[in-house]
């Protein structure tokens, strides 16, 4: 009796023990589109990459091809296709854990759909997680073509609630299609809407706030509400959100020569109120010739988050106070900083079509996916930008960083490319891996790195010795109230020394935290051990 009773103690003294472990595991989650609702794309807690890189595993195929990002959060890695199927596969092995589909994908045809290129319509943008909940948000388009949010058990795949349709009044859902990624904060999943590729029918940018319980009042804007075709929300980057739940989303072109509400950076509140625009002064070049400046999702940047980056297909990019139109009420122009970026944008109205989807930022450096490939600008007092380097020559998709190294997929033949992060060098290169998406983007945790490829994923790594500990997937919750915002959507914002290390900074291969616990935790453990053997 008295042995099971020390046995007992010894249980819950080693559970509380290692209890940290379980809590600190969600600070390497990727939960979001590009990491955080700053869409900064970096994973702040990688060891250093130094390779070589080697091919870790290839899940089986899927439902059907993957356009949005995996996501990670613990030892899941959760992955969703057109076949409106979500799969959550082990982070470390590639076997899949649950999957399950939430409905059935439209497969569309004119009439009712007039134009469109994806096919079938299923799940198309990224969902999001929260990691404290143990919620996997998604939207899918299903039979005959309505489009739902769906909550799913981050830990077994059964849905949470029932599934929300989203049908405000006026929105068209055969002439509005879901590619954004979904935004997480202030207790809402916030999805954005665009147009079809083919600009046909009367579209707007729509965002649809639905409370993320699953049950309450939506909330709703439209940029251009009884208007025209115009001003489509549809960045593969989604919404990015400061610290105060601020919404930061920029539409895409109009087609007007009156301004209407096209190329423009919204602020919206937590309610979606209209709270400030802004417009680079080169609109109506952007209007008429399809250069829309929403190709590319805003980032916030900076040491204090108070800059929003903007790029679009103009390969011109804008620095904006996330004022937006600042203490002069200045709606179009008055930038804080625009310059070139890609090769052929010699002035801010030569060039088109030459970014898409998001950036990524580790500060002092944004990384820009130009169709000749990665530049680095690096951000200075100004605020200004700079081209600090040009990498070699490929198509490249949204990029991240980790492990000191700026990942990005070549859309055109299917390769992972790996560069330094300070100089642009090749240090990586996994070639002809299969079929990608025109924004396909990279995930990054565990120590490896997850490329979406057709219906399938494959992850990258580097010898084990190397690699950060596996963490495990923290487990599922239910509590009342909302869910909580995604990592970097609270009031602190980033904190610049635990998200933005200077980049070349020598980056342990373990986390620092695991090593306080090595060192210490023995100390512990014997001490505890000792105590309960004088019970004896």
């Amino acid at each position: 009796m008295r042995k099971s009773i020390v046995l007992a103690t010894l249980a819950t003294g080693l559970s509380l023990l290692f209890l940290p472990l379980m809590a600190e595991a969600a600070a390497t989650d990727w939960p979001t589109y590009h990491h955080d609702n700053f869409r900064g794309g970096s994973d702040p807690y990688a060891a250093a990459f130094t390779g070589p890189l080697t091919s870790r595993w290839t899940s089986v195929p899927l439902g059907n091809r993957i356009y949005a990002e995996p996501l990670l959060v613990g030892n899941l890695l959760i992955v969703a296709d057109l076949s409106n199927t979500v799969t959550a596969l082990s982070a470390e092995s590639g076997g899949i854990v649950w999957q399950t589909t939430v409905g059935t994908p439209v497969t569309p045809s004119n009439p009712p759909f007039p134009c469109g290129n994806v096919n079938p319509i299923g799940i198309l943008g990224t969902p999001v997680v929260d990691p404290l909940a143990g919620i996997v948000y998604a939207v899918a388009m299903e039979t005959p073509a309505n489009y739902y949010l769906v909550g799913l058990d981050l830990q077994t795949g059964v849905a949470r609630f029932p599934q929300v349709a989203i049908a405000p009044t006026g929105f068209n859902s055969h002439i509005q299609q879901q590619r954004s990624a979904l935004t997480l904060a202030n207790g809402m999943v916030y999805v954005p809407f665009g147009g079809f590729a083919g600009d046909c029918g009367t579209y707007h940018g729509w965002v649809v706030g639905v409370p993320a319980t699953g049950s309450g009042t939506q909330v709703v804007f439209n940029d251009n509400p009884g208007g025209a075709a115009a001003a489509g929300f549809w960045a593969t980057a989604g919404a990015s959100a400061d610290g105060s739940g601020n919404l930061y989303i920029t539409s895409g072109n109009g087609f007007s020569g009156s301004f209407d509400n096209g190329n423009t950076i919204f602020k919206l509140s937590p309610t979606l109120g209209l709270l400030d625009w802004w417009a680079p002064s080169q609109w109506t070049y952007m209007n008429s010739t399809d250069t829309d400046l929403g190709s590319v999702g805003p980032a916030i940047v900076g040491t204090s988050n108070n800059l929003v980056f903007q790029i679009g297909k103009s390969g011109w990019g804008y620095l904006v106070s996330t004022t937006l139109s600042g203490s002069g009420a200045v709606h179009i122009g008055s930038e804080l900083f625009s310059g070139k970026v890609c090769n052929a944008a010699t002035n801010a109205t030569t060039a088109r079509d030459q970014v898409f989807g998001g950036v990524a930022y580790r500060d002092p450096y944004i990384y820009v996916p130009c169709p000749e490939g990665i530049k680095a600008l690096k951000l200075a007092a100004g605020p200004t930008f700079s081209v600090a380097w040009s990498g070699p020559s490929f198509h490249p998709g949204p990029p991240i960083v980790a492990g000191g190294v700026v990942w990005a997929m070549d859309t055109n033949n299917g390769s992972l490319f790996g560069l330094n992060a300070t100089t642009g060098v090749q240090l990586f290169h996994a070639a002809n891996l299969g079929q990608m998406t025109h924004f396909t983007t990279p995930t990054a945790g565990q120590g490896l790195i997850y490329t979406p490829v057709g219906n399938q994923v494959m992850a990258f790594g580097q010898p084990r010795a190397d690699r950060t500990m596996p963490l495990p997937a923290a487990p599922a919750t239910t509590r009342s109230g909302a869910p909580p915002p995604v990592p970097q959507s609270i009031g602190s914002g980033r904190p610049s020394a635990l998200i933005q290390p200077p980049i070349d900074a020598k980056i342990p291969s373990t986390l620092h935290e695991m090593s306080l616990r090595r060192d210490q935790g023995g100390d512990l453990l014997s001490q505890f051990i000792a105590d309960l053997m004088r019970l004896f």
